[in-house]
């Protein structure tokens, strides 16, 4: 009874810190887990990104890949607005355990024009309908009964009779988006926020009931002409998930090659910094992350690197996570643009 008892609070505080979401270093190339209103926000017809981060490697691996497409469409019956549908699906492994959390999500968004044809801003509204799945699995788990005093048999059983089960539910999302564009292709800005788990479903795959938070998130970023062929791209993301919060902000410094142009090829550097709170109400740096991109035609490739300054650093060796991000965005038939959406 007392090694159950100890199995089910491991388990129980394995997946309470485990309750706060995914999340991306380059959370702005990862639109919807974001923000579905962020759903066809692109210069173009078709947008696919892929994402793939691995963090503390060393001791508890995280592995995290994320998809998505979306696609804008209405120029044909809509005056000057769009509207955005888009499918996602991520897939994150963590611990030793393997405690996997699965999701597939379809997302719509309407895009409103605002504004005149100088001085346009836009205003978008998102939806997001997922189906998420939890799993451990149960055969990378020990237990005391499978020690023989010596050493480790996976043979010998465990003693254990665990109820745990694969567990399915729907999860709801929801967000909004402003964004500006007064001169196409050299100044842009963004603004906007989301809650996700609007009906905080129970994710727990035990007897234990674990209803997700809900996911509060406000972000706000630019594109900053600085010269003729630089730019400034800084950008800063709020969150908050019942008693833990975050904060991470930064800037990249972009070079274009080209002239300053939607699809000209540049590269950007640029060092962000994340900020975490716990349970007890403190504040404290938890990684600093090193970033490249390089865009080339309608591809962008981003790399980044987090470097971990917390108190896990001993744990780690300062090794936080690599990330990498790839976009690829078709081009728009030879006809007028409607909207000139920013780059994000």
């Amino acid at each position: 009874m007392l090694k159950r008892f100890i199995l089910m609070l491991t388990c129980s505080a394995t997946l309470t810190l485990h309750a706060q979401d995914i999340h991306f270093s380059q959370f702005f190339y990862s639109p919807l887990t974001l923000n579905p209103a962020l759903c066809g926000a692109f210069n173009g017809n078709i947008r696919g990104i892929v994402n793939y981060r691995n963090q503390w490697n060393s001791f508890a691996p995280f592995n995290t890949f994320a998809s998505s497409v979306d696609i804008n469409f209405g120029s044909s019956f809509l005056k000057n607005d769009l509207m955005g549908l888009g499918l996602n699906a991520y897939n994150d492994v963590a611990g030793d355990t393997r405690y996997s959390s699965t999701n597939v999500g379809l997302t719509f968004a309407y895009i409103k024009t605002l504004g005149d044809r100088y001085h346009r801003s836009y205003l978008s509204a998102g939806f997001q309908a997922n189906y998420a799945q939890k799993s451990v699995d149960y055969l990378a788990m020990t237990f005391s009964n499978q020690f023989d005093g010596v050493s480790y048999d996976a043979s010998l059983a465990s003693g254990e009779s665990i109820a745990f089960d694969t567990k399915g539910y729907l999860d709801l999302a929801a967000g909004l988006m402003w964004y500006l564009v007064p001169r196409e292709d050299r100044f842009s800005m963004y603004m906007g926020g989301s809650i996700y788990h609007l009906n905080q479903p129970d994710q727990s795959i035990g007897a234990l009931n674990d209803q997700l938070y809900m996911r509060y998130s406000a972000h706000i970023g630019a594109q900053i002409p600085v010269g003729d062929m630089t730019s400034v791209v800084p950008a800063f993301m709020y969150m908050a998930q019942g008693p833990y919060t975050e904060f991470f902000g930064g800037t990249n410094l972009k070079f274009y090659l080209q002239g300053m142009q939607w699809s000209s090829t540049a590269i950007s550097f640029g060092i962000w910094q994340r900020v975490v709170g716990d349970v007890d109400g403190g504040s404290k740096a938890e990684s600093t992350a090193i970033t490249s991109r390089l865009d080339y035609d309608r591809i962008s490739l981003g790399i980044s690197y987090d470097v971990n300054i917390s108190s896990l650093s001993d744990a780690s060796a300062n090794n936080g996570g690599p990330e990498v991000s790839l976009t690829y965005i078709a081009p728009l038939p030879q006809k007028p643009r409607k909207i000139p959406c920013p780059k994000f």
